[in-house]
């Protein structure tokens, strides 16, 4: 479908989930006392009182049974989740925060699609705003298990110049094309999902081929999710506009925790490598970019390498992400018709995903709950990429 057909949010997405997994799929929603809790805390970031929301769906098992609070090393050696080995903290680069979490069957074949998750916020592959909320990102490894795929969880760090976290994905595809198979990964399967401030990272990635290894991109497609992969395109739109309001500014008051979110919401701090609190500090993006000129600023232009690229892409947006009024964003809309005026529409087009009752950080704190309105259509998508 292109996108100039598409002019009702809801309707692309059931249409969509209709077209790829069939009538189950489309019957996908949030739980009603959940959706009442969100339109409660509003369209705002607010990772803890999302995680309470969302952590009674959860396993009995989070990252503190693992590595209980104040421990010096892990308690739990054993399988944390019925079925799932997880490697923890392995390495795929030079700097400390170069760290992967790697999730696969403990029984079964190898061979298997990869999925790699690139968490936004301060980067965090253990979500450490409060304690509840230690229990994310593994819901997204264990649903990738469920479904016959490898999960890798990647921790991201700030850089000092503009392209070091796409230089960073770059040297994690190419270790996990190295390495994938030994955990019974096939590196010639991958896709990688971003979400909010990942998808700075990622958009920098795909849309600079210099930056590949020798074998290309390494992954058959990249969702980007809540989140501007091209800068620049959309116009002023595509930016928050001068005086819009922090969405961090009222998290935590809707469920009564002091710093919901940013630098200062270490409630959920964690303790080895990946803690917030360890070395290497996680949580910052490297500062406020500084301004460069016109030509500088086009050179480093993702648009270009978008539209080139092989790469399957998805965009996404949650109904309760900020700024939304009940549409993609004009960016989406933006690059989604820059895209498109590539010679093979049909295969170049990005697929364009609206998640109604969904907010900015219920649309991945979801994943392996019963609400499947953001993995079903994800989930067959991937099995449509060729």
């Amino acid at each position: 479908m292109k996108f100039s057909q598409w002019k009702n949010g809801t309707w692309f997405v059931w249409l969509t989930a209709l077209i790829l997994a069939g009538p189950v799929t489309a019957e996908a929603q949030v739980p009603p006392d959940i959706a009442t809790g969100l339109r409660k805390i509003g369209q705002i970031v607010d990772p803890a009182c999302t995680a309470k929301l969302y952590r009674p769906l959860m396993p009995k098992n989070d990252y503190n049974s693992y590595w209980p609070v104040g421990a010096s090393a892990p308690a739990n050696v054993g399988q944390l989740y019925p079925g799932v080995t997880i490697a923890r903290d392995v390495s795929f680069g030079p700097h400390s925060k170069d760290l992967l979490d790697i999730f696969s069957p403990a029984k079964g074949a190898g061979d298997r699609t990869v999925l790699i998750y690139v968490p936004g916020g301060g980067g965090n592959k253990i979500e450490q705003q409060d304690r509840e909320a230690n229990a994310f990102y593994d819901n997204i490894g264990r649903w990738a298990v469920k479904n016959d795929m490898i999960a890798v969880t990647m921790q991201r760090h700030p850089g000092a110049n503009w392209d070091d976290g796409g230089k960073d994905i770059s040297t994690m595809i190419q270790w996990l094309e190295a390495n994938i198979a030994k955990y019974k990964g096939n590196p010639g399967r991958m896709f990688i999902w971003a979400h909010s401030a990942g998808n700075g990272p990622l958009g920098i990635y795909i849309g600079h081929p210099e930056l590949h290894g020798p074998k290309g991109p390494g992954v058959k497609g990249a969702i980007f999710m809540s989140g501007n992969p091209v800068p620049g395109v959309g116009g002023a739109a595509a930016a928050p506009a001068p005086g819009a309001p922090n969405p961090l500014a009222d998290a935590g008051k809707a469920c009564g925790v002091a710093s919901g979110a940013g630098p200062n919401a270490t409630e959920g701090a964690i303790s080895g490598p990946s803690s917030v609190k360890a070395g290497g500090d996680a949580r910052a993006g490297g500062g406020a970019p500084q301004p460069v000129d016109a030509a500088t600023q086009a050179a480093r232009s993702n648009l270009p390498g978008f539209k080139s690229t092989k790469v399957s892409i998805v965009l996404a947006r949650a109904e309760l992400d900020p700024g939304v009024k009940g549409d993609m964003l004009p960016s989406d809309m933006a690059l989604s018709d820059e895209l498109c005026k590539n010679g093979e529409k049909e295969s170049h087009c990005p697929m364009m995903l609206y998640f109604k009752q969904e907010s900015h950080m219920s649309e991945v704190f979801s994943i392996d709950t019963d609400d499947k309105t953001v993995s079903s259509p994800i989930l067959a998508w991937m099995k449509k990429v060729k």
